[in-house]
């Protein structure tokens, strides 16, 4: 637990009853109830505002509701206070601070005696371990836990702690024993005539299945409870059955029932917005499996995108959810030193009160404050500078990390293609090597600068253009190399397909523009430059040779015949919302005009 937590803490132990009324947190209705159904009503609250998004103020309900437990001595109702902190500690993307306020409430527990509740607890602690991926910690509590409430009878209890024990053998790939809890859990259900949850179960089963490759035995499974969704008209479990079965069908070759339950799946997705980027990903894997088994690879591309746009979408909700964690961690901080603030103020005036005669006294006192408020926003902005300069940090980090990741891989391929034979091969390889250093040369530039989410181009291209000639053996002095970049700065979406389109024209110009110019010096201009057309605004990208041109018509063909660099610019293209014309002009022109700000 962080200290500012342990202060937190010991100030609202000594808020005074008064102050509860004046925090609005308790409900007038509640204010003359027993202490049990004041405690009861906060911890609602909290979780309510939990629900709805309100952290703060759900902070403030879960300790407020603490602090009176502390006041009048409930143990129980102190455990659940400093597990309902724990929860929201979890909720805001915190788990090692939940498990600190979570063995609190264990420990508090374990003195007064309450085993239902500390199992529990358990848990909970297992669950924010298993989110830290500490696998082992999170089994050794939440046997604990099955321990306790097979001790106390807690069938309840026992039976979560056994979903808890399955979900994560089966993470572990103990599928054996994972298959075992869920069977147990399976059998109590069912004696309960408990048809929603043992369907539930039995879903996870067919998972369970599925992943140990037991393909019929969970397409059976999945039916099964489809059977039940269709009797109930639960229209929640059959759209997830319908996004999952594919998965089961698909090696099975039942390719056309996996594609209607796809299709299935859409409509449910369309209609309901369940999970929907997440769904619609795990949709879109299916049916591009599905058309590249059927040989159709066109179709299966066509699928894979819309596969990597809904990954996008998730990693993109995921990211700004990071964001908003981080920012309710720190309005947390700040609301907490605020309470010290409050707190050393009151003491003051108090002081001042005690004090009281001398009005030399209380000049000093009040220079005194003065100079601690203008010392305390002093370390404030500090605060908020370092944590500024932090996040840019660990965005520099991450752009290393993956740059560093990218000249991994293009080593592995330098390595590859030196143990090729094939000369196609090696070239090909060479070329895709090519490619992951232009990636890896934006991330390079991002983590260089302060600024970390735009790329400087004139500065990219160059070192592009540059390490390209350098690679085909081309020295500066014998090459008129023209790079006219005014627009200057790009946003990194932007910059990374730019970059990729650049590198495939400037190889495809290295390799075929230049080896029939007889006594003519090879020349290469690339241009990008902002543009207002038809008012809108626009960028234009321009790269061209003074080689003999290519053909339209090669460069035209489709399917089979058409190259891969072919093939990626006219993706990337797409991807920019752009179009592009190849023109026969002294050479070889490239023209591509995108929009400044994309429609998504």
């Amino acid at each position: 637990m962080k200290p500012f937590y342990k202060l937190s803490a010991i100030l609202l132990i000594l808020v005074p009853n008064w102050l509860y009324a004046q925090s609005g947190m308790l409900p007038a209705s509640k204010a003359n109830a027993p202490d049990s159904v004041k405690l009861w009503t906060l911890r609602e609250i909290g979780d309510s505002l939990i629900n709805a998004g309100q952290t703060m103020e759900a902070r403030k309900a879960y300790e407020q509701a603490l602090a009176m437990a502390k006041e009048v001595d409930r143990l129980d109702d102190i455990g659940l206070g400093y597990r309902a902190i724990g929860y929201w500690h979890q909720t805001t993307g915190d788990p090692s601070g939940a498990i600190d306020w979570y063995l609190k409430a264990l420990d508090t527990f374990e003195k007064s005696g309450n085993r239902r509740k500390q199992a529990r607890t358990a848990a909970f602690i297992g669950f924010a371990y298993d989110r830290l991926h500490k696998l082992p910690e999170a089994r050794r509590y939440l046997l604990h836990g099955i321990e306790l409430a097979q001790q106390g009878g807690y069938d309840k209890e026992l039976y979560e702690l056994y979903g808890n024990m399955a979900n994560l053998e089966g993470q572990s790939q103990h599928y054996g024993q994972a298959m075992a809890y869920t069977q147990k859990i399976l059998t109590y259900y069912k004696s309960k005539k408990d048809t929603v949850t043992y369907y539930g179960v039995l879903f996870n089963l067919a998972q369970l299945y599925k992943k140990q490759k037991q393909y019929v035995r969970a397409e059976q499974t999945f039916r099964n409870v489809l059977a039940y969704a269709d009797k109930y008209n639960d229209d929640f479990v059959r759209g997830y059955v319908y996004s999952s079965l594919p998965a089961v069908l698909i090696p099975q070759n039942k390719l056309a029932e996996a594609e209607k339950d796809c299709q299935r799946a859409l409509v449910w997705v369309d209609s309901t917005g369940t999970a929907k980027h997440t769904t619609l990903e795990e949709i879109y894997g299916h049916l591009s499996q599905i058309w590249e088994k059927r040989g159709d690879y066109r179709q299966a591309l066509l699928f894979y995108k819309r596969q990597m746009a809904s990954h996008d979408s998730v990693f993109n909700a995921t990211k700004n959810q990071q964001v908003t964690e981080l920012e309710t961690r720190y309005q947390t901080r700040q609301k907490e030193e605020n309470i010290k603030q409050l707190a050393t103020t009151n003491a003051l005036q108090k002081q001042q009160i005690w004090i009281g005669g001398s009005s030399l006294i209380l000049m000093t006192i009040l220079l005194a404050t003065l100079a601690w408020f203008y010392r305390r926003i002093q370390l404030s902005r500090t605060k908020i500078q370092q944590q500024a300069d932090q996040l840019a940090l660990m965005m520099k980090e991450l752009h290393h990390r993956v740059k560093n990741n990218l000249a991994i891989v293009s080593s592995l391929l330098k390595l590859q293609s030196n143990r090729l034979e094939d000369e196609k091969a090696i070239q090909a390889v060479r070329v895709g090597q090519q490619r992951v250093e232009a990636m890896a040369l934006i991330h390079q530039r991002l983590y260089q600068t302060d600024i970390v989410t735009t790329v400087n181009m004139r500065e990219y291209l160059t070192d592009l253009a540059q390490s390209l000639m350098q690679a085909y053996d081309y020295q500066p002095a014998e090459f008129d190399l023209q790079l006219n970049i005014e627009q200057q700065d790009l946003d990194v979406d932007m910059a990374m397909p730019l970059g990729l389109i650049v590198n495939e024209l400037v190889t495809n110009a290295f390799k075929y523009a230049y080896g029939n110019l007889d006594d003519k010096r090879p020349m290469l201009r690339i241009d990008l430059r902002p543009e207002a057309i038809a008012s809108q605004s626009s960028i234009i990208l321009e790269v061209q040779d003074n080689g003999p041109g290519i053909n339209q018509s090669d460069w035209q063909k489709k399917g089979a015949k058409a190259s891969f660099g072919k093939r990626l610019i006219a993706s990337l293209s797409e991807q920019l919302e752009g179009e592009f014309e190849l023109l026969k002009q002294n050479g070889t022109l490239f023209r591509l005009q995108m929009p400044t700000v994309r429609s998504y």
